[in-house]
Parts: structure tokens; C-alpha cells; sequence
């Protein structure tokens, strides 16, 4: 009897060994074949079967509700340069305060956390892209950035873009966004070094209270701005209705603006690093003296206070690009009806490639065709001719391009563009690295590298789509388009929107929005033909 032929044991042995892959992740294939099959006399062939593959211009993207957000300059050999911007509500911890009497402003400090890991109490910054300085001016923004989007229903929320507009009409209105100058580093580098809070003692000796992790931290300058400028800003409204609710505060006071500079035009260094906006340490503090009367002697004592403002309102990332017009080119001259020779993705807004399994070959065959391979109809059942093991790309980076930069981004992405979400692999795989929550290694493969029979290394990514293709050919599951995107952060898969409607693509995920890195790989049409991208299948014949 040929138990596979029944549904559910067929289903059964395909599911055990994707489980087996997920766990070993990188184990090579012949390991994993063997390791499945044990001494069953199964037969695991393999076939190829052409994919197409073209470039696509990522267009503005909604860059607000942003879990995490960019900073600073970086240049990309590949590209050109990138200027990330940033704005941002404040927003009071509480509200109608009573700062007590006779108030004196003691400091005004902002703070907000870098990504970072400790390990053997040494700090490193996680996604840090570029290490030479730049020039940072914080500003007090005076355009109002509103809830709802008056040019829709009024249920719709307003999303702003990366390109500072907020809908193919209106744009930001960048002479009020730079209101009064808070502050200005002609020379900013973030550091890795944890910040010590140290206070006076009764015996005038300074102490540690407590250490922030790396973090972007101003003490604003009284003497930079006009005289009682905070006083006057929130002391003075204490008893006004500006202080009383977070609409009345975000009307009143606007928020900050944080605009960054290369230190010369076109630079090609700079710095841009990740913020961590969400963390509990990221606020702006207004801390103060204030005097109590006792009620029962009427002796005067003075006491601290703070006035928190944190991040919980709207937070946009504005950026201006200055992108090689010939790699523009290139991109706009994509190719859908045959594919592309090289792919060219970057991050932000950056770029993309489609990628088409089951491509139309030279003869005219197209997934039609090659399906009948996998399965076949016998009136309302499918019959599973071959059953799927494994399933994957390769795509290689073109080194020769890349002569110039050669710090690729670590990971890339694929979703379901038609649904705009990840495809079976990445729910299947719970592949994790403890020490960094890095994910996904067996579906989506960090790049790695081989090196041929010439000795000569070369760099490639790997993406494994067994489920994917196993929901097509036992469940009929449409073979839908794919989109290939870098990744900083493999699970962060909340999608964001274009700025203008797009048939193809509509939006890309935040991991990749957060990822200024760029890469050149081979394209279905590359001239080296060891490089062209092909769906590698490793199956098993279901008559075995």
C-alpha cells in the first residue's frame, strides 16, 4: 500500500520534515534528506524552474506610528547620500500641575536612548550606520500636526510622509517647522559610553544615583535662548487650560523639530543611528526649586520638581535623498515583461525588486505548465504527484558592482505583495538568536559566503519558500507576486503606505523603511549565468 497517496499522511510527512529544516536551520540538504528519510528507500530529486525578477522605486512612505526612528547622514557608494529628519509631539506626563511657589528653573534636559545591547558591561549601538560627525540643531516646531485628515472621512487618522507631506497635495510647512533654535552641535557622534546621574550630597560630594544606557542627551543652554524662554513657555501657563488635556498641549506647544547636516555638502561620511522613542528614558525634563510652607510652624523649605514630557504623540521621519541619477535610471528602466539584469535595493525610500515564480520560459511554458508537475486534477481531487522538501532561492550579490561598498546589508525580506504580508515560511520558521532576538534564520537566510572551485568568495542571500509552495500545490493557493526588500529588522512587519497609490506595491514594512543600507544583486537576466536567480525545488515522487 502507498501511504502516501492518502491526504493526511502525505500532509503529515511534509509537515515533519519542514519542522526538521526549520529546526536545523542552515544544516545542508543532503544532511536533512537523510536525517527524514532513514532507511525508507525514498528517492529525493531536484528541478529548477525559471523566476523573473525587476527593480522597483520605493516612493515616499508613511514614516509616522513608527515603533523605532532614524537620525542622522549616511552615504551610500551605491546610491548617493540620505538626510533623515525628524519630528515629534512632547507630551506632558500630567496635567493641570501645581509647580509650587516661587519656582526657579533649574535645568532643562532632553534624553532619548540609543538601540543598544550590553554584553561583559561594555555598551554597543545597534543599527549605528556611519561613525564621523554631523551637524544637529533641535528647533521648537510651530506647525501643528493634526489628528484626523480633513481631505477623507473625519474617522480617518492623518498620516504624514517620508517626504514631508501629508497627503499628493499639502506638504509640511518647512519655515515653521524650524522656530526657535534650542540647540546646535556642529560636531555630533553618538557615544556607546552609559551616562552616570550624579547628585550633590549633605557633604557636598558627588554621587552616582543611577546610569542611563547610550543615549542622545542636551542640557539646554539658557543663555542660547531668549531670557525666561521655559518659564514663560510652561511656569506661566500653569493655571492656564494649555497645561490642562494633550490636545490643548499639542495645539499650544507644537513639539520638536531635529535637523540634520553633513558637515559639507555631498559628504561621503556621516552618521545615522536608530532612536529609541518608545523607551521609558526618553523624555525632556524640565526640572526646578519650588519652596513649602509648613502649615503647623510656617517654616519655609525647598524642594525638587520636574515637569516630563515624553514622546507618546506623533513622531515623523522626513528624508532627503541626493540618489545617483544614473542608478535612478536603471531602476526606472525596469523591465517586467522579461526581468532585470541586476536587482538594486536599499532601504528607506530607496528600492525594490517583484520577484515571479514560475516565470513564462523561452517555449511558452508558464506556472500553468509546470504545476501539472506537482499535482493533477481527478474531477474535484487533487492528486499530489511530488511532494515538496525544499524550496528555495539564491540570490547573489553582483561583487563587481559592489566593488566599492562592502558593507551589504545583513538580511532581506519577502511578503505576499497582493496581501501585503509575510508569506507560510516566516509563521512556520521559530528559528530565534537569544542573545540579540534576531529571527527567522531558516526562512530568510542572513547573507553568507561560498567560495567556488576557482577560490574565488562570493556572497548571496537565500530564502527558503518550502511552505509557501506547498500551500500552492496542496491547497491551491494563488502564486502570487513577491516582494524582495532589505531588512534591519526581519520581524518588525507592520506595513506602511505609499504617499500615492501604486497597482504593484502599496506599501513596504517598517524593517525596511529603518534600513539605509543598499545592495546590487543578480537579476533573472544577469550575464553570468551561474548567478541568475532560479526557484530550486527538492522533492520527493509520490509513487515512491
Amino acid at each position: 500500500m502507498n501511504y502516501l497517496m492518502y491526504p493526511s499522511v502525505r500532509l503529515f510527512f511534509v509537515l515533519g520534515f519542514y519542522v526538521s529544516l526549520v529546526t536545523s536551520c542552515e544544516k545542508d540538504f543532503s544532511d536533512i534528506g537523510t536525517d527524514v528519510i532513514g532507511n525508507q528507500n525514498i528517492t529525493i530529486q531536484s528541478a529548477t524552474y525559471p523566476v523573473k525578477t525587476y527593480n522597483k522605486r520605493i516612493t515616499p512612505i508613511q514614516t509616522n506610528a513608527l515603533a523605532k526612528n532614524l537620525l542622522g547622514y549616511y552615504y551610500d557608494p551605491n546610491f548617493g547620500s540620505t538626510t533623515v529628519h525628524f519630528l515629534t509631539q512632547l507630551t506632558p506626563k500630567n496635567y493641570s500641575p501645581n509647580f509650587g511657589d516661587n519656582t526657579v528653573l533649574d535645568s532643562v534636559v532632553l534624553t532619548i536612548p540609543y538601540s543598544s545591547r550590553k554584553q561583559d558591561d561594555v555598551y554597543s549601538i545597534d543599527s549605528l550606520y556611519g561613525q564621523t560627525p554631523i551637524k544637529l540643531s533641535i528647533f521648537k516646531n510651530n506647525f501643528l500636526l493634526r489628528d484626523f485628515d480633513p481631505g477623507s472621512d473625519l474617522e480617518a487618522t492623518q498620516s504624514y510622509y517620508s517626504n514631508g507631506s501629508l497627503s499628493p497635495t499639502e506638504a509640511l510647512n518647512s519655515a515653521e517647522l524650524e522656530g526657535q533654535l534650542l540647540y546646535q552641535n556642529t560636531s555630533f557622534l553618538p557615544s556607546n559610553d552609559p551616562i552616570p546621574l550624579t547628585t550633590t550630597n549633605s557633604e557636598g560630594e558627588t554621587e552616582t544615583t543611577a546610569t542611563l544606557t547610550p543615549s542622545l542627551r542636551v542640557k539646554f543652554d539658557p543663555n542660547d535662548l531668549p531670557n525666561n524662554f521655559w518659564e514663560e513657555l510652561i511656569f506661566d501657563k500653569e493655571d492656564d487650560d494649555e497645561l490642562s488635556s494633550a490636545n490643548n498641549f499639542y495645539n499650544y506647544f507644537r513639539g520638536l523639530y531635529f535637523k540634520v547636516e553633513p558637515l559639507s555638502p555631498g559628504a561621503a561620511d556621516g552618521t545615522l543611528i536608530q532612536l529609541d522613542f518608545v523607551s521609558a528614558n526618553a523624555h525632556l525634563k524640565l526640572h526646578y526649586t519650588y519652596e513649602v510652607t509648613s502649615t503647623t510652624t510656617d517654616e519655609t523649605s525647598e524642594r525638587q520638581g520636574s515637569y516630563d514630557l515624553g514622546f507618546n504623540g506623533k513622531r515623523v521621519n522626513i528624508f532627503e535623498n541626493n540618489f545617483d541619477p544614473a542608478v535612478l535610471q536603471n531602476i526606472a528602466n525596469s523591465n517586467p515583461q522579461e526581468g532585470d539584469a541586476q536587482l538594486y535595493l536599499k532601504g528607506g525610500e530607496g528600492a525594490m525588486a517583484i520577484v515571479e515564480l514560475f516565470s513564462e520560459d523561452e517555449s511558452g511554458n508558464d506556472f500553468d505548465d509546470y504545476i501539472t508537475d506537482f499535482k493533477e486534477n481527478d474531477g474535484d481531487e487533487t492528486i499530489v504527484k511530488r511532494l515538496i522538501n525544499e524550496a528555495y532561492l539564491e540570490f547573489y550579490i553582483d561583487e563587481t558592482a559592489m566593488a566599492t561598498n562592502s558593507d551589504v546589508p545583513n538580511r532581506v525580506f519577502v511578503f505576499d505583495l497582493n496581501n501585503k504580508i509575510p508569506l507560510a515560511d516566516y509563521y512556520l520558521d521559530s528559528s530565534v538568536n537569544s542573545k540579540t532576538s534576531d529571527s527567522k534564520f531558516a526562512h530568510l537566510v542572513p547573507v553568507s559566503t561560498e567560495t567556488n572551485d576557482a577560490g574565488t568568495e562570493q556572497r548571496k542571500y537565500k530564502i527558503r519558500l518550502t511552505g509557501h509552495l506547498n500551500n500552492i500545490v496542496t491547497k491551491d493557493s494563488t502564486n502570487v507576486k513577491i516582494g524582495l526588500l532589505v531588512s534591519s529588522n526581519v520581524g518588525a512587519t507592520d506595513m506602511k503606505t505609499f504617499l500615492t497609490y501604486d497597482n504593484q506595491v502599496n506599501g513596504i514594512p517598517t524593517g525596511s523603511i529603518l534600513s539605509p543600507k543598499s545592495v546590487i544583486l543578480h537579476g533573472n537576466n544577469s550575464s553570468d549565468v551561474t548567478k541568475k536567480v532560479k526557484l530550486n525545488i527538492y522533492y520527493t515522487d509520490s509513487e515512491n
